[in-house]
Formats: C-alpha cells, sequence, structure tokens
C-alpha cells in the first residue's frame, strides 16, 4: 500500500487555492460583480415545474452532423436557477449572469414557450476550454423548453440546437463524517500528525459508488488541504471494505481535479475511472485507469477538450469550506 508523503513545499500555493483565488482567469477592473439586470417586462405565466428550479448543463446538441455535442469539462461550473419572481441567476464557468426567463404553457406544464434574458454578466476570461461565451450568445435564441424524463430541453429558434440540463439537487455531494472513512486515510497518512500539520487541518468528501457490481458500495474520498494538495490538485482515494472491517486503500492518486467520472467501461469486472490532470507546465487532460485485478493502473490519456462519458462523482460545489475535517493523529 502507497503511503501519501506530506509536500510541505506546496503549502503556500495550496493555501491560495483553498482561498479561493483564482490563478487563471482574470476580471477587467470593475468587471468582479454582474452588473444589475435591464428592467424587464413583467414575466408571464411561471409553470410550478420550472418556477423555483434549479439546473446544471448536461450539453448541447447541435442540429449540425460536423458540429455533433459539447459538453462541459466540469458540469458544476454551469449552473442556473430559475426563480419564481421570474429571474434567473447563472454561473458560466468563471463568469455570472443575471436576467429574466419566462415560460409559456402549451397545455401541458411538459413543454412550452421559453425565453432567457435580458441578460447582464461579469466579463472575467475563463480559462480555455470554455461554455460562457457560447451560452450567454444563445441565450436570446432559446423559444421553447420540455421537460423529459427529469431533464430539461431548451430549444434554440430555427432548430439552432438544444441545452439539455439536468436537476442540480440531483449531483451527490456526500460531506457527511465517517469514522471508518477516517481511518482509512490516516493509515495511509502516518505523516498526517498535529506536530507536522500544526492548526492547518485537512479537510475531505466522499461519495459512495458500487464499481464492481457486488451489491457493496466502494467510496471516493476527496482529500483537500495544503498536506494533501499540489499546484494541480489534490488527493483522490479509491476504498473498498476491508475483509476485517471497515475500509482499506484500493488505489491512491495525487494531483487530481474534479468531478471524477466512472465511466460504464470495465476491466476486470470493475468500472474504468476517468481523473482530470492539470499543472506543471503540463496541459489538463483526462486520465483514464484501468482495475488490473488489485488497483487502478493508468491506460490512457486523452486531452481536456471534451470530457468522456460516464457518471460524475463528487461533483457540485465540493470545496475545501464545505468539507469535513479531517483531525490528525497525535
Amino acid at each position: 500500500m502507497n503511503s501519501i508523503r506530506f509536500r510541505p513545499g506546496r503549502i503556500a500555493v495550496a493555501l491560495l487555492l483553498l482561498s479561493g483565488l483564482s490563478l487563471s482567469a482574470c476580471a477587467k477592473p470593475g468587471e468582479g460583480e454582474a452588473s444589475a439586470p435591464q428592467k424587464a417586462v413583467a414575466p408571464k405565466t411561471l409553470p410550478s415545474t420550472l418556477a423555483g428550479t434549479e439546473w446544471r448543463l448536461v450539453e448541447f446538441q447541435s442540429m449540425e452532423d460536423a458540429q455533433g455535442i459539447t459538453r462541459p469539462q466540469d458540469p458544476s461550473l454551469y449552473t442556473m436557477r430559475l426563480v419564481a419572481d421570474g429571474t434567473v441567476n447563472m454561473r458560466l464557468n468563471c463568469n455570472r449572469a443575471n436576467g429574466m426567463w419566462t415560460a409559456d404553457q402549451a397545455g401541458s406544464p411538459s413543454s412550452g414557450g421559453f425565453t432567457l434574458g435580458p441578460l447582464a454578466s461579469t466579463k472575467a476570461l475563463c480559462p480555455p476550454p470554455s461554455m460562457d461565451e457560447m451560452i450567454l450568445r444563445d441565450a436570446a435564441y432559446i423559444r421553447s423548453y420540455v421537460l423529459k424524463d427529469g431533464r430539461l430541453y431548451l430549444s434554440l429558434m430555427a432548430d439552432g440546437g438544444i441545452y439539455v440540463w439536468e436537476p442540480l439537487s440531483a449531483v451527490p455531494s456526500a460531506m457527511r463524517p465517517g469514522a471508518a472513512i477516517e481511518s482509512a486515510i490516516l493509515r495511509t497518512a502516518p505523516d498526517y500528525t498535529r506536530e507536522i500539520v500544526g492548526e492547518t487541518k485537512a479537510r475531505y468528501a466522499s461519495e459512495r459508488v458500487d464499481l464492481n457490481g457486488d451489491g457493496r458500495e466502494e467510496v471516493l474520498v476527496y482529500l483537500m488541504g495544503p498536506f494533501f494538495c499540489g499546484t494541480g490538485g489534490c488527493t483522490l482515494l479509491v476504498l473498498g471494505e476491508a475483509p476485517e472491517g471497515g475500509y482499506a486503500v484500493v488505489s491512491d492518486f495525487p494531483i487530481t481535479q474534479l468531478p471524477v467520472i466512472v465511466s460504464d467501461g470495465k476491466s476486470n469486472g470493475w468500472n474504468d475511472i476517468w481523473r482530470k490532470e492539470a499543472g506543471g507546465g503540463a496541459k489538463a487532460a483526462y486520465v483514464r485507469h484501468a482495475f488490473d485485478g488489485r488497483r487502478y493502473v493508468k491506460k490512457e490519456r486523452i486531452p481536456a477538450a471534451k470530457a468522456p462519458e460516464g457518471k460524475l462523482c463528487l461533483a457540485g460545489e465540493v470545496t475545501f469550506e464545505k468539507g469535513i475535517v479531517l483531525e490528525p493523529r497525535k
């Protein structure tokens, strides 16, 4: 079993990352907040099925075969809140947008006319690839909506394409403490002691998922804080049930960025895992790991232009501030 070693040289950079400061996106002076939306006409009837709902972007479906489907690298960075008073609040990567939304039911709450805007947004330069400019450009051309299988489909005029959204509440992000999980973390990180970390305690988030189809859930754990993070990300653990009880570390991956993608593809009965790597001068990429019978091993690396297909885990607002405090060894 590999031990996770203390990386003292990375503390300063990690503290900057965890404080919420962006090292890659920068806003122009005076553009840090979205300006107030333009005065709009009172909204039309707002269907109860949409009013007060929150969504995150799944993909954009182009009607042109050459373009196909465009998916955000991290769907948690693209969210939309349809407030019951007719206002809309959006997160578009590193930008925010506010404005108005209206909807007309077409005899059924599951479909009808839909308009979005006018929108006022911040104008920060988001790191590529980003869909913020594309969404802001297309917002004025949205004309209808359909609710199907729990997803919201917003269609552009003249068959210009469809934006597909899913409920934000459906995105799991487990922030519940677990004694067995913490014991497994401490066993694989023997240097995580009070003497070394002092008052700078790490935090973690976890999500359960059955990776091998045996009906018992493994646990994905994301460790955050200077002890477990580098300039390009933080440590990810895959935990499995131990024969003697509790959990044991199946694999650990340093310098990982969220979310983690669990693929439908399998190796030796276990789902493959895609994780994002960046930093150190290397271009961002997704790395596929396959189970070799004992642990996960690296199999391929692809550019991060498009996210691989699969189930998103540890998605949403997984931040240091919301994480569970990990008490160090005495």
